[in-house]
């Protein structure tokens, strides 16, 4: 059998398994195009291009053409009948053994695209060729291209490339990544660096740029929840989802937690149990999808998420009250989620009272000293004047303040009358000294 005889042979097999693919992607919903290099470069912001050289590129690496995308298939099989002859061409000269010349290649994050040599890459392929020698020139771009990237892929990569050239995040931490399935991620995302943005502003009393904001954001929000992620395994658990998913989905979660946390008494029995239930139903409201419901139930049965919801507290109680620097002997510390929310609003109600009394509007870090100073101390040497700490192992000063003030008003509620800070702290520690003895309700 002659050369010429071979190589048609292959081609009937070849244009004979690409009507095969053909009906399977059409079963299956799963592309089965060879990428187009103009519309991926339309789509994704190119950032540069430098010629690499001669490479010896794995033929599977070579999913999209500049010219003969419609020509050839995602294996590059061929699709159409009219340049039979110079694929036939090829294919006989591998048999003849003749020395080809390599191809020229389009390097974009993994994949490659074919500039000269379609026909080439398509012998190759279906001889079993593992690699192929070609010219290549990389292009910069701002996301990853991956092997498995389909033409319905590149909106969403846009989007993507959008929110790093938005945020500048590409430049600042290269690292990071920001990959979802859901195009509307991206808008959240920008809406946490906004929110974001407008605390560093009112703390510097100044414009923050954005990309600055989105840098502090990733580094003091978005990296901290996505580590805990990496280091509780979630991403085995929902393998369909990216760290951006759960970051997102999970910052919910903890806002409705807190928030449901704030509502409860610190010093009853389920308060845990109802914040819980109270977050998640919150959630599913906003989100029901199953994915959501099942983070829910393991976020549920997480103790690790209530440290997680007292650390996101802490950073931002003392990123919007500066008391670090305005009293840095200052050591407030809170055991409970929620906690931190609660002294942010007694400020905000010690801010009222504080106009009220001089009729007119008080500076916000004023009346954060002046709470610290006139409200909260003063608790706090209770507290430790009658050492009722001691009858509370693990919770601090603030969680006791806490509880203090609500005992006061339980006390006020059962009796009709004012009842004393020390009053109140007489009772608090009362009550846990029955508990440890066996009898009463535990704080």
């Amino acid at each position: 059998m002659t050369t010429n005889k071979l190589a048609s042979d292959d081609f009937e097999r070849a244009i004979f398994k690409g009507f095969w693919r053909k009906v399977a992607s059409w079963l299956t919903g799963h592309s089965n195009q060879l990428l187009p290099f103009d519309e991926v470069r339309t789509k994704l912001p190119i950032q540069g291009q430098r010629y690499i050289g001669l490479r010896a590129v794995p033929v599977h690496h070579i999913i999209g053409s500049i010219g003969r995308y419609l020509d050839f298939d995602r294996a590059f099989l061929p699709t159409q009948s009219r340049t039979k002859g110079r694929w036939v061409s090829i294919d006989q000269a591998h048999y003849e053994q003749v020395p080809l010349p390599p191809v020229e290649l389009i390097k974009m994050g993994e994949a490659y695209f074919v500039k000269d040599g379609n026909h080439r890459v398509s012998v190759a392929r279906q001889r079993g060729q593992e690699f192929i020698d070609a010219y290549v020139t990389e292009v910069d771009i701002p996301v990853p291209l991956p092997l498995d990237t389909e033409v319905d892929d590149l909106v969403l990569k846009a989007s993507y490339a959008q929110f790093l050239d938005q945020t500048g995040l590409a430049h600042s931490r290269p690292e990071a990544t920001f990959e979802t399935n859901d195009p509307a991620q991206y808008a959240r995302l920008m809406e946490h660096i906004a929110f974001h943005r407008w605390l560093q502003g009112e703390k510097r009393q100044a414009d923050v740029p954005l990309d600055e904001a989105a840098t502090s954001w990733y580094d003091t929000v978005y990296l901290p929840l996505v580590q805990a992620v990496r280091e509780q395994g979630l991403l085995k658990d929902f393998p369909h989802a990216s760290e951006a998913d759960l970051y997102l989905w999970m910052v919910k979660y903890l806002w409705h937690l807190r928030a449901a946390y704030k509502d409860e008494s610190a010093a009853e029995e389920g308060a845990t149990q109802s914040a819980r239930q109270e977050a998640a139903r919150q959630l599913i409201e906003e989100n029901s999808q199953p994915i959501v419901r099942r983070l829910i139930n393991v976020l549920g049965r997480a103790d690790w998420v209530d440290q997680i919801a007292i650390q996101r507290g802490q950073a931002d109680f003392f990123e919007q009250t500066q008391l670090t620097q305005l009293r840095p002997l200052a050591q407030i510390s809170i055991s409970v989620p929620g906690g931190y929310d609660k002294l942010l609003e007694h400020i905000n109600v010690h801010r009222w009272y504080l106009g009220e009394h001089r009729q007119a509007e008080v500076p916000y870090m004023e009346a954060v000293t002046s709470w610290y100073d006139q409200v909260y101390l003063p608790l706090v040497e209770i507290i430790r004047g009658q050492d009722v700490l001691a009858q509370f192992p693990g919770r601090s000063e603030a969680d006791l303040y806490l509880w203090l003030l609500e005992k006061q008003a339980d006390l006020k509620d059962a009796y009709g009358e004012e009842v004393s800070a020390e009053q109140a702290a007489h009772s608090l520690a009362d009550l846990q000294a029955k508990v440890d003895n066996g009898g009463g309700k535990r704080a």
